[in-house]
């Protein structure tokens, strides 16, 4: 049978089709009405194409990649937690099917700080998730309403969210949006991560949505913005950021726009926790300092040792047992005395960051030993005397003749003489972009350069280092950021799509 709404096939015995969500039927038998237009879409979408296993109830959560649905799994009556992937990311086949094992991955985990997953599923262009419902608040949430937390909460979050990250890095899960919102604390004050191994990478999506943006920027590594592939020490960063978010109410980079925070995470210094409180134990920041360096390779080894670093803070039982408590009443809604921090240095308008440069080691002229010191003298003295000999000698053959012969000489080796290979020139290193744009007249320049229209694939040579990217068309607002390009390396975008002037 054919869907009537959009022309799908719907094999029997559904009832729905999978890719509208309209429901289907015989009009012999009986006459359909349709439910009428309007309100949440996704949602009335949801609750046909489901009808039957899940009772979806509403929304929960909303951000650039999924939404989060409350819902009823019907044959075992308990409430879980339903997160879509909306088909207008653009989803490759080849991208749905790395993301369903991933997830599957994560459903076989098993750790008290990872929110389990039950059930990976796809309906039409719709990938969903099911996992457990937590009661409670997230910890972006929290921090949204509280502000700073006290210096023992923070070790209390920190070392459940550290747990769960060194157990899936373990297993080979990274997980690629660490932040607040994918920290959860229950009722009873315990602390879970969500979302584990289940961010989308930037290449697995097309950005048909306009404005989508890929993870969540405030918490992104330098080498998420780059557009390089994320790992633990990624994952290490985002959570440096998260604790350093604990410990001063505010995530340390602000900006007016998308390439103003990437340009932070590529060279502002991460302001100094000792400027706003003056109770964070050495320990404690020096953890955050490292998780947030620039450079991957200056992060901890692992995650383990990560977790071994902030474990090393003091932190007693009667710590563990208050920070239970006073998260129970942030989760509750009860009041509890908030933190009295001083405020921010202000980030500089144009941010930047000295490199380190390694000074190359003073090297030595290498002294030859004499005989081979006077064996050249002698040599050069040879040169000169038989250049003087050839100057001074009358030519017999007109210029033009002479001309010839020396450019066949410089071109034919000599008879019996092996061929000398060309030797080939090789300039600076270079790297690569990979970009399309939406429009597809959209100019791409790199530091003011034009290097394309519409797309770049390869075939323009870029100095390494930080670089400039502006991607601009008639009518549509400027994207305006900063990648870095690595020598001998291929920097990949994947899609960039301009949002319209005067666009919501």
């Amino acid at each position: 049978m054919k869907c009537f709404q959009c022309g799908a096939d719907v094999p029997p015995p559904a009832r729905f089709c999978g890719h509208c969500g309209t429901l289907v039927g015989d009009p012999d038998d009986a006459t359909v009405t349709l439910p009428a237009p309007g309100g949440d879409d996704l949602l009335h979408r949801l609750q046909m194409v489901l009808a039957g296993e899940y009772e979806v109830e509403h929304e929960l959560a909303r951000g650039g990649m999924a939404v989060v649905f409350k819902a009823i799994e019907v044959g075992l009556r308990r409430v879980v937690a339903l997160k879509v992937l909306p088909p207008e990311l653009g989803l490759t086949a080849r991208a749905v099917e790395r993301f369903k094992r991933e997830a599957r991955m994560v459903a076989e985990i098993d750790h008290p700080n990872i929110i389990p997953v039950y059930r990976v599923g796809q309906f039409g262009g719709i990938l969903f998730i099911v996992m457990k419902f937590v009661e409670g608040k997230s910890l972006d949430a929290i921090l949204q309403e509280q502000g700073a937390l006290p210096v023992p909460v923070t070790l209390y979050v920190l070392r459940a969210a550290a747990r769960a990250l060194a157990y899936a890095h373990a297993c080979g899960i990274v997980h690629r949006d660490v932040k607040g919102a994918n920290i959860l604390v229950d009722s009873d004050g315990r602390v879970m991560a969500s979302d584990f191994g289940v961010a989308l990478r930037s290449s697995d999506v097309t950005l048909t949505a306009d404005g989508t943006v890929i993870g969540t920027p405030a918490f992104m590594s330098p080498e998420q913005c780059a557009g390089r592939r994320a790992g633990p020490q990624s994952d290490q960063y985002s959570l440096g950021i998260v604790a350093f978010q604990m410990l001063t109410g505010s995530v340390p980079f602000h900006a007016d726009t998308l390439a103003g925070v990437m340009h932070h995470h590529f060279f502002t210094p991460v302001p100094d926790i000792a400027v706003v409180r003056d109770d964070v134990p050495g320990p404690l920041n020096d953890v955050v300092r490292r998780a947030l360096n620039k450079d991957p390779e200056r992060r901890f080894k692992t995650t383990r040792e990560m977790l071994t670093a902030i474990e090393a803070a003091a932190f007693s039982e009667h710590d563990r047992q208050e920070s239970e408590r006073i998260l129970q009443d942030l989760v509750g809604g009860r009041a509890v005395r908030k933190i009295a921090i001083r405020a921010l240095p202000p980030l500089a308008d144009m941010p930047t960051l000295a490199m380190e440069a390694r000074p190359a080691a003073p090297t030595r002229p290498r002294r030859l030993p004499a005989p081979v010191r006077w064996a050249g003298i002698a040599a050069v003295g040879l040169v000169t005397l038989g250049a003087v000999w050839l100057l001074g000698r009358p030519s017999r053959l007109p210029a033009p003749a002479v001309s010839a012969s020396l450019d066949s000489v410089s071109r034919r080796p000599a008879p019996g003489l092996p061929s000398r290979p060309a030797v080939r020139r090789t300039g600076p290193p270079t790297g690569r972009l990979r970009l399309l744009t939406t429009p597809p007249n959209a100019e791409i320049l790199i530091d003011g350069r034009r290097v394309g229209v519409g797309s770049v694939f390869d075939d323009v040579p870029i100095a390494p280092g930080p670089r400039r990217l502006e991607v601009r068309a008639r009518g549509y607002e400027t994207f305006d950021t900063t990648v870095v390009i690595e020598a001998g390396g291929t920097l990949s975008l994947g899609r960039v799509t301009l949002r319209g002037r005067g666009a919501g």
